[in-house]
């Protein structure tokens, strides 16, 4: 009995005794039932048995991190790497950590360590969100690129991937990524959403919205994809279905940003007038006292022309609240009649209301730049882009100024950045090929013209400024398959017409110009573009009184456009009318200041004239505003051999060469042996 009774004595010790290690265990255990407070319990005894157990810190930090208590989380996982340097899953975690605090570069220094000591998809694709989160959306790239080689069956990775490549406006790429993830997660709605927001920036805005479509179809209280594809449609010029789609938006959610206004362009667009005003006219017989409604009623007659109402609107909007969005739409309206003083004072008062508005400073910065006020409106072009880093138009504005100033590179740079944004702007990628033809550029500006012909965009003002600006451009042969396809689409433009007719008449095919200038006057008898150019037409074929007969009766219809008098000029020069010829470039030049070639040629007419002081002056503005433009260099060669200045000819025609200009080396062959 002694001996059984010593035995139940030291029983207790043998059983009961409690090491870290138990400490752990149990610990795991409670952390496994969720029961998180005891397993920290439970880990701080297993600390105090062993205060350098790495295991028994990193648990801990676990279970801190499961209960929200980040810095106590952050600051085990700091003692478990101190005490186990090689515990890549602890690196992985504090990084996560950091990463959600916002301390990006600290969770990618922790995602380095992790991803050396043991790769995987998680941790690549951690280091890759935080990389985009400070912007570095390359790198992104780069690491769901190693993510996706470890596991190339998780669609997330490409969709993320996706995103990133979104964010570098690499938006085929993103498509791509896209199209893998829904292979692979084919009722992931969001993917769906995501590939339709690329196609839309790309200008793909028929699979933008079947994008949409299958997207909604999945989800349809996705109020975003409701708004955007409402935007496709409106894209192209199915107004209509946009209007469906934006009211069904609003009853989706009403606060989405800028969707009213949107509502109230495409009600603009719409045949039915009396509809269009009647959507929000009837709002405001139900709720006479909502100034948001006239806002928006006035931006509906604003665009259909009725400006006087769209003013009694504004004000009234005004006059029942006060709002920054109803002064800064009655500065653009007072901007367009050309009230520039008081559109500047609606946009303070914009300002002062909201001083977070980005689009009030836009509009006063327009305001600003009428007024002659360009470095307020820099100014307020900067603190708009601040607030409001991707509107495209405030970089347009800068690169207007910069382009006024024939600071052309800085203009490109601009031009890019706003485009970056809004790809298939075409007015901005109008401005950037004339640019780029400024600088040489002329790949990229045909290129430019190329994707605005694709476009194609409504709005025939912007469609008479394509075809100038692209004959102006020289591009005859490469123009002609991009007339050819305008003409198919819209065979109502005469201008579209009188553009191929050009390109006709310069590639050698005078019969097939002439029948495009007679066509476009059948179109339009009013167009003064086809009489001007016929005109020319008729002087290639020696017809020098038809010729001049059809600039006037272009000039009877429209004496203010400067190609009349350009044209004219070149004739006048071949019939040897010599102060004829500088006296219709000097009507080019009071016209449109900024037609340089127009002082290049002047200058030549009046080497002609022996008026070398002159001549030289046009010369040197010429070259001092474009500097790369080969036109300029030839025509002074050309003018230097008639002053019988052979030297300095054949440096003109060598750079016009280098420029490649074929017409130079014809010059040099004659003229510099």
């Amino acid at each position: 009995m002694t001996r059984l009774v010593i035995a139940f004595l030291f029983l207790p010790f043998f059983c009961f005794a409690q090491n870290a290690e138990t400490y752990i265990g149990v610990g795991n255990t409670e952390a496994n039932l969720k029961n998180y407070k005891q397993a920290i319990t439970d880990f701080s005894k297993a600390i105090q048995l062993e205060p350098n157990n790495a295991r028994a810190y990193f648990y801990r930090a676990n279970a801190y991190n499961n209960i929200k208590e980040r810095d106590n989380a952050v600051a085990d996982y700091t003692k478990a790497i101190q005490y186990d340097p090689q515990n890549a899953a602890a690196y992985l975690y504090r990084a996560n950590i950091y990463s959600e605090q916002g301390k990006y570069s600290q969770a990618i220094a922790d995602f380095d360590k992790a991803t050396a000591m043991k790769p995987s998809a998680d941790a690549y694709h951690y280091r890759a969100n935080a990389k985009a989160n400070m912007g570095d959306h390359q790198g992104a790239v780069d690491d769901f690129i190693k993510a996706i080689a470890l596991d190339p069956k998780d669609a997330s990775l490409y969709e993320y991937r996706g995103v990133a490549k979104s964010n570098l406006k690499d938006n085929e790429g993103a498509i791509a990524d896209y199209d893998i993830a829904v292979r692979l997660d084919p009722k992931n709605s969001d993917l769906i959403y995501y590939r339709a927001n690329s196609k839309g920036n790309i200008g793909d805005y028929k699979g933008a919205i079947t994008d949409y479509t299958a997207a909604l179809a999945l989800n349809p209280k996705n109020a975003e994809a409701v708004f955007y594809r409402g935007n496709a449609y409106n894209n192209i010029r199915n107004y209509n279905a946009a209007i469906t789609d934006y009211k069904k938006a609003i009853t989706l959610n009403p606060k989405l940003p800028n969707l009213y206004r949107y509502l109230a362009n495409a009600l603009s667009n719409v045949n039915d007038k009396k509809g269009a005003l009647g959507y929000f006219g009837e709002a405001i017989k139900q709720d006479p006292d909502n100034a948001d409604l006239y806002l928006y009623d006035g931006l509906v007659k604003y665009n259909l022309g009725d400006k006087e109402g769209a003013m009694a609107d504004f004000d009234k909007s005004i006059e029942l609240k006060e709002s920054s969005e109803a002064y800064q739409n009655r500065a653009d309206l007072k901007l367009s009649a050309k009230n520039f003083d008081e559109a500047r004072e609606d946009a303070d008062r914009a300002i002062e209301l909201d001083s977070k508005n980005p689009y009030a400073y836009v509009s006063r910065a327009r305001a600003e730049l009428e007024l002659k006020d360009t470095t307020a409106a820099l100014a307020d072009l900067d603190q708009g882009i601040k607030m409001n880093p991707s509107n495209d138009y405030s970089y347009v504005l800068l690169g207007n100024i910069a382009a006024g100033r024939h600071n052309y590179d800085s203009a490109l740079g601009y031009y890019n950045k706003a485009l970056s944004y809004s790809p298939a702007d075409p007015e901005t990628l109008l401005k950037r090929a004339e640019v780029r033809i400024k600088v040489n550029d002329r790949d990229g500006a045909l290129a430019d013209y190329k994707k605005i012909a694709a476009i194609d965009k409504d709005d025939d003002n912007l469609r008479d400024r394509y075809v100038k600006s692209l004959i102006r451009a020289g591009f005859y042969a490469e123009s002609i398959p991009l007339f050819n396809s305008l003409i198919a689409k819209n065979g109502k433009n005469a201008n579209f017409y009188v553009g191929r007719g050009v390109a006709k008449q310069h590639t050698g095919d005078l019969q097939g110009a002439m029948l495009d200038y007679n066509t476009a006057l059948k179109v339009d008898t009013t167009s003064s573009l086809a009489y001007f150019n016929r005109g020319s037409a008729k002087f290639d074929q020696k017809d020098y009184n038809g010729a001049l007969a059809d600039i006037a009766k272009g000039i009877k219809i429209n004496d203010g456009q400067e190609d009349a008098y350009f044209i004219r000029g070149q004739i006048r020069l071949a019939m040897n009318n010599y102060q004829g010829a500088v006296d219709d470039f000097n009507s080019v030049v009071f016209i449109n200041l900024e037609n340089t070639i127009a002082f290049a040629w002047r200058g030549y007419a009046r080497s002609f004239l022996g008026d070398t002081e002159r001549m030289n002056a046009d010369f040197n503005y010429a070259v001092h505003i474009e500097p790369k433009n080969p036109e300029i260099y030839l025509l002074r060669g050309k003018a230097r051999i008639n002053i019988k200045d052979a030297t300095n000819a054949c440096t003109d025609f060598k750079q016009a060469a280098t420029m490649g200009s074929k017409a130079a080396i014809t010059q040099m062959q004659q003229y510099c042996k």
